[in-house]
């Protein structure tokens, strides 16, 4: 709390001790009188003298508080001018991204970006081509050439950033307006630029928004000294430069700074302050006036002269008061020296506002109180009511305080007030009030303290806060707006996989079910048993790509895992190659693999590693040279081995090189008719990836290419690979006779496929149902060993179907395998929390349909 002044009474008590003390000799009073006037004009001399190094130093100090005000304000300005460069930035991306080569198409999207922009950012939009002709512009006026502007030349580099031009007269309007663009680039090369055009008026009218003092400037210039914008006298600076020997354009690797000169425009002295865009090449430069900024300092060094002044003549007739009082009273003196010392205690407590009131009227002011309230003399406040001088909205504060005052004595905690000046206006106060007593009685002495400034900023500093949570809030509804496209758009792509693999995966249970069915009967002698092979080889490879697209989608989407084992190199390595051999050799291509043995082990998903070798060493095959040569190497990389699969074929350039792991990627296959469907090598490279390995290439063109995945090693034994069961081509030793499989199935060809391939079993006898009533009817009355279900069926599907069949008491024990040509992982899951025994995946598989036969045939089953 403010510790309270003890202020004299405007009338002080002129009353003498009642015993005067003996006179002193006449000489030695005039002595010590000239005496005492020596010490004191000595005195002030020395108070002169230091009142004007205290005056310099207070000017140093000053020019330093105002320099930095000069610069926080130049920065604030700065970052204002970026944020609205840069909101143009982001519409200049988004038409960019949007240009299509069509104008007519392109106009609407022009017309909604400007519109989205603040009012009066962007005079209009154009799009120049790479010869600097106009290809489009929201104006609609005839085509000109941007050629010779600056602000096209300087994309012809081909580097993409945001430039800002300088400004010049438009060819389109009749305002000054400058560029901001970006290049537009095909291929990596320049092929011309998106334009949008500002007018200087409008970012003049932006920075002379703020609030500064009338004769204060904000302007922006450019890196080269030309002038964008001016807050005042805006139209005389268009068009002109700036002299080299200011500090910004003297040195172009400062970043911020001040300097005192005459503006160049109005002639005007301040003082600026200014700070460098870099990334934008311009620079944001504040003017304070020097004669405003200084004013303060000003006031308080002539109002110390004349307090200097005030003292001598003071002090002088003090001196000889004195001496005439060493005739009448010692008290008497002492009571003047008293006064003086709270005269001079008061005036020392200047800054602050400083009155007394007597009956609720003014008795004394002190003169910053005037210049609170405005006033020019004490005349205008002296006896005049309080009340009179404090807002309305503060009474009932003010009645309250003065009864707390009147009942206890002692002083209040600050308050905050409004008061009001001479000429009616308010003005916000921290007031302290402590009871107080002089000769005219008891009363109230108040100090008061300008806060307008303090609660102006707390304001400001409200409205940043609100102003920063809307942006946060808008923000939060942008990236939760993104978030629900993008959960959409995933669910959209799972939807079309999940239909793209059942509308593939059903014709191919046919093609592949009775392909396989053709391939036992004809047991590769009969003259058609190639064919079948070939459909089959068809089939299959269909259904590999299906397969592929499937596992990305499952990578993508984070629902692929892979189990790390200890994998042994050589053994799969042979396996794969084993597996190539025969379509090498249809190309005479000659097969190389590493030495035989089991010392190169990897932790790796074996399935997995083996997809991602067969599908490098199928690409080696087929993109290589007529009676060229494949070879397999692993190589010793510290904590890694690295397999390395190298062809002779035709190699791969940079570019190709950068888009070979893009999914869809074909490069120019499709013109050397090599099928494919580019997602092998992005799938491969996902599936290293899960293992915690990379894949990579090393190619040049004409000289072969090597393709190698680094995966860890591993020091534990590898399990033995998995055996493959050969197809059963006949029934396995009888069993129980005359065991009823119910094939639940619309289809008449997928139910036919069903039959033909039970037929393999003859313990079986199949029950066809084509349609779920059928089906229900029949697992009631006959209750089957085994039902199999499809899926996708009409009236009702195979899930209300399978729970029809739970929460029937006589069906609910039977086992009952899905059939679906539905396989993503979510439909998988799906059958595992419906109960199914198992989930068969068209197309059916001989090998399994027939495994699940057999371990349902057996009375555990």
């Amino acid at each position: 709390m403010r510790r309270a002044l003890v202020v004299p009474s405007p009338n002080p008590p002129r009353s003498l001790n009642a015993h005067h003390p003996l006179p002193l000799p006449k000489r030695p009073a005039v002595w010590l009188a000239a005496l005492l006037a020596l010490l004191i004009a000595a005195g002030t001399g020395l108070y002169l003298a230091e009142s004007q190094r205290a005056h310099r130093e207070l000017l140093r100090q000053t020019e330093l508080r105002a320099e930095q005000r000069g610069l926080q304000l130049a920065d604030a300005m700065a970052g204002h001018v970026q944020a609205l460069l840069g909101g143009i930035d982001l519409a200049l991306l988004q038409l960019r991204s949007a240009w299509r080569g069509d104008a007519e198409a392109f106009d609407p999207l022009a017309r909604a970006v400007m519109a989205a922009l603040p009012p009066g950012a962007a005079s209009h939009v154009t799009v120049a081509a790479a010869d600097g002709s106009t290809l489009y512009n929201s104006l609609g006026v005839p085509t000109v050439n941007l050629a010779d502007r600056e602000h096209f030349r300087v994309h012809l580099e081909g580097r993409d950033r945001q430039h800002v031009g300088a400004a010049v007269p438009s060819r389109m309007t009749d305002r000054w307006v400058f560029i901001v663009n970006r290049p537009l680039l095909k291929g990596g090369r320049f092929d011309g630029t998106m334009n949008i055009a500002v007018p200087t008026t409008f970012l003049a009218g932006r920075v002379a928004a703020l609030a500064l003092d009338e004769r204060d400037v904000v302007t922006v210039v450019r890196e080269d000294g030309g002038f964008l914008a001016r807050s005042r006298d805006h139209e005389r600076a268009m068009g002109r430069t700036l002299p080299a020997n200011r500090p910004f354009l003297a040195d172009r690797n400062a970043m911020q700074g001040a300097y005192n000169e005459v503006a160049d425009v109005d002639g005007v002295r301040r003082l600026f302050a200014w700070k460098r865009l870099p990334q934008l090449g311009l620079v944001v430069v504040v003017g304070l006036a020097e004669d405003v900024a200084l004013v303060p300092l000003a006031a308080g060094f002539e109002r110390e002269r004349l307090v200097a002044v005030a003292l001598l003549v003071v002090a002088l007739t003090a001196g000889a008061a004195i001496a005439w009082l060493l005739w009448r009273s010692g008290r008497w003196q002492h009571e003047l020296a008293q006064s003086e010392r709270r005269y001079r205690n008061l005036l020392e407590q200047a800054p602050d506002a400083i009155y007394v009131a007597h009956r609720g009227r003014f008795s004394y002011v002190n003169p910053a109180a005037l210049r609170l309230f405005g006033a020019t003399d004490a005349a205008q406040l002296l006896g005049e009511p309080v009340l009179d001088r404090i807002h309305p909205d503060s009474h009932a504060a003010v009645q309250e305080r003065r009864a707390h005052m009147r009942r206890t004595g002692e002083r209040v905690p600050p308050l905050a007030e409004k008061y009001l000046r001479l000429d009616g206006s308010a003005v916000d106060v921290e007031v302290n009030a402590a009871p107080y007593a002089d000769a005219e009685g008891r009363g109230v002495q108040v100090i008061a303290r300008d806060i307008g400034e303090r609660l102006d900023a707390a304001r400001a500093l409200r409205r940043l806060a609100d102003d920063l949570e809307q942006r946060v809030q808008e923000r939060t509804a942008a990236l939760a707006s993104a978030r629900d496209d993008a959960e959409r758009a995933n669910r959209a792509k799972s939807e079309f996989l999940s239909r793209m693999s059942h509308e593939l995966r059903t014709p191919l249970n046919a093609i592949l079910g009775f392909g396989q069915l053709l391939a036992l009967e004809l047991n590769g002698s009969e003259p058609g048993a190639a064919k079948v092979r070939q459909v089959l080889a068809a089939g299959q490879h269909l259904l590999t790509l299906i397969n592929d697209v499937l596992d990305l989608a499952r990578i993508e989407a984070g629902h692929l895992n892979v189990s790390n084992e200890t994998v042994a190199l050589q053994p799969l390595v042979a396996d794969c190659l084993a597996m190539l051999r025969t379509q090498a050799q249809a190309r005479g291509l000659g097969l190389s693999a590493p030495p035989t043995g089991n010392r190169h082990k990897v932790r790796a998903d074996r399935t997995r590693l083996k997809q991602v070798l067969l599908n490098l060493l199928g690409n080696a095959v087929k993109y290589n040279r007529e009676g060229g040569h494949v070879a397999v190497r692993i190589e010793d990389h510290g904590e890694h081995w690295r397999v390395c699969v190298d062809d002779t074929g035709p190699g791969l350039d940079e570019a190709q090189r950068a888009r070979l792991f893009v999914p869809f990627e074909r490069l120019d296959a499709a013109r050397t008719g090599i099928e494919g469907a580019g997602i092998g090598l992005a799938l491969s490279r996902r599936l290293v990836e899960l293992m915690h390995g990379s894949i990579g290439v090393d190619s040049e063109p004409g000289r072969g290419s090597t393709f190698w995945v680094l995966l860890p090693k591993a020091d534990d034994a590898p399990p033995p690979p998995p055996s493959m069961a050969p197809l059963p081509a006949t029934a396995p030793p009888a069993v129980q006779a005359s065991l009823e499989l119910l094939c639940i199935e619309d289809n008449p060809v997928n139910m036919l496929l069903v039959q033909e391939m039970a037929a393999l079993r003859p313990q079986w006898r199949v029950l066809p149902a084509a349609t779920p009533g059928v089906g229900l009817e029949l697992a009631r009355r006959h209750v089957p060993r085994l039902i199999l279900l499809d899926i996708h069926l009409p009236e009702m599907d195979g899930w209300s179907v399978m729970k029809v069949l739970r929460e029937d008491p006589a069906t609910r024990d039977i086992a009952v395998v899905a059939v679906s040509a539905h396989a993503m992982p979510s439909d998988l899951a799906r059958g595992r929390a419906a109960g199914f025994a198992d989930y068969l995946t068209k197309p059916i598989d001989l090998a399994r349909m027939l495994e699940v036969l057999d371990r349902h045939a057996r009375p555990s089953a």
